[in-house]
């Protein structure tokens, strides 16, 4: 479940709204879709990336598009199967011109973004959890051996990033 929120990050972007009397344009405001996401090789971010859990969320129809407009507010909507969410929320630019944000999903996990022209890219790590059938997370559960034990399933540490193109 953890991994799939952290494919569904930009679900979580929460951010405040500036004043933005006399700015330019951010080069944030438009729309943006999801075109690559990947887990990286070591849950330090480094290594190579598996793109194969991509390559089948596509088969299924997967993507997600990011709209940030002038006024500060942000459209956040991902679909699957013909089934299509949406979430709405604000975002703001820092003065080193990249977005700010706030992972409401994991307190306190790290999340760094870059920009590069036309695409911006997420790279998210994640720590090891216990999770129940039903996709809970267990935080009482703190190693593989004694979640296992209990009949649920233990995720490893990792690293994502995903990719984002403006259209």
């Amino acid at each position: 479940m953890k991994k799939a929120l952290l494919l569904f990050f930009p679900l979580m972007i929460f951010i405040s709204c500036g004043d933005k009397e006399d700015e330019e344009v951010s080069t944030f405001v438009g729309t943006w879709n999801l075109t690559f996401t990947g887990e990286y090789e070591n849950a330090d971010c480094t290594g190579d990336i598996d793109s194969s859990g991509w390559a089948l969320a596509q088969a299924f129809g997967f993507e997600v598009s990011i709209t940030f407009d002038e006024d500060g507010t942000v459209e956040v909507s991902f679909s699957a199967m013909g089934n299509t969410e949406t979430e709405t929320g604000t975002w703001s630019e820092s003065s080193n011109g990249s977005l700010i944000m706030d992972d409401i999903a994991d307190e306190g996990e790290s999340i760094s973004l870059s920009v590069d022209g036309n695409t911006f890219s997420v790279t998210a790590p994640s720590d090891a959890y216990c999770e129940d059938e039903d996709g809970e997370e267990l935080p009482e559960y703190t190693d593989q051996s004694s979640c296992e034990n209990a009949g649920n399933d233990w995720y490893e540490a990792s690293c994502t990033l995903s990719v984002y193109t403006k259209q």
